[in-house]
């Protein structure tokens, strides 16, 4: 295993609390604050340096032959685009 695909990983994993808690407007603290805002930024900052490092390190056109960086991936993104309607549709209830 090599440390930049630790680091990678760890980026992605950790950009969806961080996500998650900055949609919800809870107080969590990421590199640029507390607030909910800042932990949204750092999230998107993670998830951007993630692709940029899979890129560097094995190619772009590699990642839909890595299962579980294209699940990652997929799962954050998805979480990026639909989090804030699924919050409110589940709050509503």
């Amino acid at each position: 295993m090599l440390i930049l695909d630790f680091l990678i990983g760890f980026l992605l994993v950790n950009a969806l609390p961080h996500f998650a808690f900055g949609m919800t407007k809870t107080r969590f603290l990421g590199i640029f604050g507390y607030k909910p805002i800042a932990n949204i930024w750092y999230a998107i900052t993670q998830f951007a340096l993630a692709l940029v490092l899979f890129h560097v390190n094995h190619g772009i056109e590699t990642i839909l032959q890595n299962g579980i960086f294209l699940g990652a991936v997929c799962t954050c993104f998805l979480f990026l685009i639909f989090g804030k309607t699924i919050l409110k549709f589940y709050q509503n209830k």
